[in-house]
């Protein structure tokens, strides 16, 4: 059964947000950055987390998805301006090291009900990102990565016109290679939220 975590937070602390990745307008050449296709989407199971790139504890986003994170890692606390971003989670190491900051914001009414996977994809890969279709564990996803910013994520629809965004990044732009192992367990974890019933019954 997954471990929880609720209603955890930490001290008052400083810390930078790191804003998700741009919708370029300009239109590039199309699939610059795409790895695959949507409909062949990389699989990832988090069952196969490894547990010997670190110790990890589990967390529910409140946003249908779990995600595994290093054990001492925490939730910070957010601003009010950071909150009106649409930053819902900054977890990271405690004093400002390596962090995965969760965005959750509205499509606009004009596009909430057309915009897909394919469109974020081709988006994103035309700002110089890398960008893989997956599915993380039953969840439709881009994960992405930015080697010129030194950021790696993931992003994802929901059925209700929002957009969620995890961002993450290292210590420094120095250590984003060593933290490497790191990212891709993080992402390897991502899952739908269980039920209590479920977990129960596992």
């Amino acid at each position: 059964m997954k471990k929880r975590i609720a209603g955890v937070t930490a001290a008052m602390m400083v810390v930078a947000a790191i804003a998700a990745p741009a919708v370029f307008a300009e239109e590039t050449e199309a699939g610059l950055g795409l790895v695959n296709t949507s409909d062949e989407p990389v699989v990832f199971d988090y069952h196969d987390v490894d547990d010997s790139v670190f110790e990890g504890q589990w967390w529910d986003t409140g946003l249908g998805f779990d995600l595994c994170l290093p054990a001492d890692w925490i939730d910070n606390d957010l601003t009010e301006e950071m909150t009106e971003a649409g930053v819902v989670h900054i977890y990271g190491e405690e004093g400002g090291g390596a962090n995965c900051t969760i965005v959750y914001t509205a499509l606009p009414e004009e596009v909430a009900d057309t915009y897909d996977i394919d469109q974020l994809g081709q988006e994103l890969a035309a700002s110089n990102t890398t960008v893989l279709y997956a599915d993380l564990s039953g969840i439709p996803a881009v994960v992405f990565e930015n080697d010129e910013n030194c950021i790696s994520g993931f992003s994802m629809l929901t059925d209700d016109g929002h957009l969620i965004q995890g961002v993450i990044s290292a210590p420094s732009d120095d250590q984003y290679e060593e933290y490497g192992p790191v990212f891709g367990n993080i992402t390897t974890s991502i899952s739908p939220t269980e039920t209590e019933e479920a977990s129960t019954e596992e």
